[in-house]
C-alpha cells in the first residue's frame, strides 16, 4: 500500500509539471517585461523630421547583462526602418550595463515621434526572446 501511495504522489506531481509548463512559457516572458525590462529611463531628444524620415538622440539606462537582437518601430500598424548612426557603423551591437547616450538614430518614413512606438528584442536566456517597451510617443 505504501508503494501504491508513493508511487500516485509521484505521479501526480509529475502530471501537474506538465500541465503547467505551457503556462509558464505563455505568461513568464509577460511578467519579465513588466517586472525586469532591458533598458529603462528612455529620453529621446533633439528629434528633427528630414526628408527621409525623423532623426533624433537618445539616452536610456541598460538594466540588465542581454544581448541585443533588435529594435522594432511602429507608427500606427507600420513598422519602420530604423538606422543606427546612418552617417557611422550600422551594426547595433550589445552595450554594456549603465547609462547610454546614442544617436542619431534616423527612423524612416517617421512624420515625427508622436504617436509612435518601439520594442526593443534581447536574449537574456535560453526560454524565450526578452520584448522591452522601449518608447511610446
Amino acid at each position: 500500500m505504501f508503494k501504491f501511495t508513493k508511487f500516485s504522489s509521484s505521479l501526480l506531481v509529475v502530471g501537474m509539471s506538465l500541465a503547467l509548463t505551457p503556462a509558464f512559457f505563455a505568461v513568464g516572458p509577460v511578467l519579465e517585461a513588466r517586472w525586469f525590462p532591458v533598458v529603462r529611463d528612455v529620453e529621446l531628444s533633439h528629434d528633427e523630421e528630414t526628408r527621409e524620415g525623423t532623426s533624433f538622440y537618445v539616452r536610456f539606462r541598460k538594466v540588465r547583462h542581454c544581448e541585443f537582437l533588435a529594435l522594432v518601430w511602429y507608427e500606427g500598424p507600420v513598422r519602420l526602418s530604423v538606422d543606427f548612426e546612418p552617417h557611422g557603423e550600422d551594426i547595433p551591437e550589445t552595450r554594456p550595463l549603465g547609462a547610454q547616450y546614442a544617436g542619431p538614430w534616423l527612423v524612416r518614413d517617421l512624420h515625427g515621434i508622436k504617436d509612435s512606438r518601439a520594442h526593443v528584442y534581447h536574449r537574456c536566456h535560453p526560454l524565450w526572446t526578452t520584448i522591452t517597451t522601449f518608447f511610446e510617443g
